[in-house]
């Protein structure tokens, strides 16, 4: 910023000045004015002193440094507005990326939801046969095919209830990096509905557990009445030969 203009040695009066900015008493032409007319021109025109001259380049001076001062100002709001926006864009994308990842998670979800539910489907249809064919059963050929199915359901339901239980502890720890990387509830946001989605799974597969709980458990009981007719029949038979 420059400094106020001092004069080194101010004149002992004031120096009038042309409109023009010349001193009156410099002359422009070749030819002296007269002494009436450099006194009229003198009149006329306004006179500016050396100390008007200085306060009004420290008048300016002031002005120029306020609004050196305003712009700095202004282009640091400037550039932490570009920073903000900068941030904001890449919150965006990422959370863009996040979004696809758990459209892709909730794709397979669904392709392991319907494939446990077939799963149940097949292990019900297994589950009748077996019940109305252990009730009808009175051979020991029957009780030993009756035991490799009962062999075969129980694998089943072992196999469906480890899927079961490995699809549960995917679905809870999808859910706890959801919420951990949200922030507050709001119902418009597409990571709250696909919350609501991932919890409503989380239910479905709670409810196909405990189904398949309670069908692990009339296949042991299916195991129990197996085993007490084929020792019903064991006993027979050893009767009749005795």
């Amino acid at each position: 910023m420059s400094r106020p203009l001092r004069a080194c040695c101010p004149p002992p009066g004031p120096l009038p000045l042309t409109p023009a900015g010349i001193p009156s008493n410099t002359a422009a032409s070749g030819s002296a004015p007269s002494g009436a007319s450099a006194a009229a021109g003198g009149s006329g025109s306004a006179a500016l002193t050396y100390a008007q001259l200085e306060s009004l380049i420290n008048k300016w001076s002031l002005e120029l440094e306020d609004q050196e001062r305003h712009f700095l100002q202004q282009a640091t709001q400037v550039n932490a507005w570009d920073r903000t926006l900068i941030e904001n864009g890449e919150r965006i994308t990422s959370l863009h990326r996040e979004v696809e990842k758990v459209k892709l998670d909730q794709k397979r979800l669904d392709q392991e939801l319907d494939f446990i539910l077939s799963q149940q489907k097949e292990l019900e249809d297994l589950l009748s046969p077996l019940e109305e064919s252990v009730k009808e059963q009175s051979g020991t050929v029957h009780l030993q095919h009756a035991d490799e199915e009962r062999e075969k359901t129980y694998k089943l339901a072992e196999n469906i209830d480890a899927q079961l239980k490995r699809m549960a502890q995917d679905l809870k720890d999808i859910i706890e990096h959801l919420n951990t990387s949200g922030g507050p509830a709001d119902t418009s946001d597409p990571l709250q509905q696909i919350c609501k989605i991932l919890n409503a799974h989380m239910d479905s597969l709670q409810w196909i557990d405990q189904n398949s709980a309670l069908l692990q458990r009339k296949v042991e009981e299916v195991t129990k009445v197996c085993e007490g007719r084929r020792k019903e029949q064991e006993r027979s038979f050893r009767i009749t030969f005795d």
